[in-house]
């Protein structure tokens, strides 16, 4: 029989986990052990579950590997200047770096982990930081998809590279100084050159201490992220927090708003014969570097729902065309009037979404793109925390029952986190309710529109 009273079930399962990591249950045995019992609990066999244990070990052995190469196997670099490629450091060139021979580069170096949502977040971050440090210093970026994570970045002053990921723990002490943005904020303390940076942003100290005060207060959440997440958003909306300008208020720091710089080109779109404001763009996906054991995760709208809210869209508004972006993840919707799935690069991606009149998805980073272009969306929550992740101009769909179960185990994105054979929370998804919020947002653009046509 499945549970009568979600929300309580819910709630104790996400006390359990938050006494769990409060008692300091944080070592890596405690969390494989921790998603044994998760997998236990939820009927999976032995030889599953020590399998799925095991390639999630291998994949950090592999990645340890894979970061401990680069450093020696890139081709030879004579010296290290400003505004060259950090990847292409070789053990020659480090060892030279550690001897003092070169000194450390007039520049920071930032750290992204999650996707490109919060890659996204954190470029408004350095975007508003930038204004305080008066570009005084250059800057580096360090994420898992650095050719799309460029874009966001491109035209903030004083951007140098984007770079990967794996090789940011190799190369941070010859910056200035180095952060990481995720969920939080926090300083490589131990990389810090106090002196440099007391020459030439001294504003920046003044954040230092701001941060670290901020963390004393979310000691635990800090450390134990990701696996807190969800018990950290709850609490931080409580006090009217946003995902989006969290960062901002850690780093003490004014949020200036969602709008990106971002270079979009118009003859895309026009080119798939897509006149501007003439159609709605939709995405069934997810970030595939989540790794996850299921065909879909529990964040995705089930293709029934998508089939029934597509044929709504078209049965309400026959001339708008319906325009299906996405990669590798997700199913191809045959309703769709142009497919464009796996068939565009993402800064193609991203011209189609400038000049679309809405954006339909699931809680996904292309919502937060869409954000920054100052697309409007229709999102579709489940598991996610709406009040975290929702922007304010988006209408945003909460999930009739449940929700909400982020980070409440350690394999909410895999299954329904209280053991449901499917999730209630995105399967309870109504797709007429999903219709009428499409049409009363694009009702009140056309009619914004029309309104700034009248008045210029």
């Amino acid at each position: 029989m499945p549970p009568t009273n979600f929300q309580y079930d819910l709630e104790k399962l996400k006390n359990r986990r938050l006494q769990t990591y409060h008692r300091g249950s944080t070592s890596r045995l405690s969390r494989i052990v921790s998603r044994y019992r998760e997998l236990s609990a939820e009927d999976y066999s032995t030889p599953a579950i020590l399998a799925s244990i095991a390639r999630s070990v291998m994949r950090k052995i592999i990645g340890r590997i894979r970061r401990l190469a680069l450093s020696d196997s890139f081709p030879e670099m004579a010296e290290l200047k400003a505004g060259q490629d950090l990847t292409g450091l070789t053990g020659a060139v480090l060892r030279k770096l550690e001897r003092g021979d070169i000194g450390r580069l007039q520049a920071f170096a930032v750290r992204i982990t999650g996707g490109l949502g919060d890659a996204l977040v954190v470029a408004r971050l350095i975007r508003d930081l930038q204004k305080i440090l008066g570009d005084n210093l250059e800057f580096d970026v360090y994420s898992q998809s650095p050719a799309a994570v460029e874009a966001f970045f491109r035209n903030i002053p004083a951007f140098r590279k984007s770079l990967n990921l794996e090789i940011f723990e190799h190369v941070t002490r010859y910056y200035m100084f180095a952060l990481s943005a995720n969920q939080f904020v926090t300083f490589g303390n131990e990389q810090i050159d106090y002196r440099a940076v007391l020459t030439y942003c001294p504003e920046v100290v003044n954040i230092f201490g701001y941060v670290q005060k901020k963390r004393e207060e979310i000691e635990v959440y800090v450390k134990n992220h990701p696996y807190l997440d969800g018990a950290f958003a709850d609490i931080a909306t409580r006090h009217g927090f946003k995902r989006y300008t969290y960062l901002h208020e850690m780093m003490g720091i004014g949020y200036g708003g969602d709008l990106l710089p971002i270079d979009v080109d118009p003859k895309i779109p026009l080119g798939l014969d897509l006149k501007p404001k003439s159609y709605i763009t939709i995405h069934d996906g997810w970030d595939a570097k989540f790794k996850i054991s299921t065909q879909r995760p529990t964040k995705a709208v089930p293709k029934v729902i998508w089939e029934q809210i597509i044929a709504g869209l078209k049965a309400a508004m026959p001339d708008m065309k319906i325009v299906q972006l996405g990669g590798k993840t997700g199913d191809d919707l045959p309703q769709v009037d142009l497919n464009l799935k796996n068939r565009l690069t993402f800064s193609e991606s991203t011209s189609v979404i400038a000049g679309a009149v809405l954006h339909v998805d699931a809680e996904s980073g292309l919502v937060h793109l869409a954000a920054a272009l100052g697309v409007k969306s229709v999102v579709m929550f489940g598991p996610t925390n709406v009040a975290w992740f929702g922007y304010p101009q988006n209408a945003n769909i909460a999930p009739v029952q449940c929700g909400n179960c982020w980070w409440s185990n350690t394999t909410w994105m895999d299954t329904c986190a209280l053991g449901l054979t499917e999730p209630v929370c995105t399967t309870s998804i109504n797709p007429r309710a999903v219709v009428e919020a499409t049409l009363e947002l694009l009702s009140r653009e056309t009619a914004h529109a029309a309104k700034a046509v009248t008045t210029t």
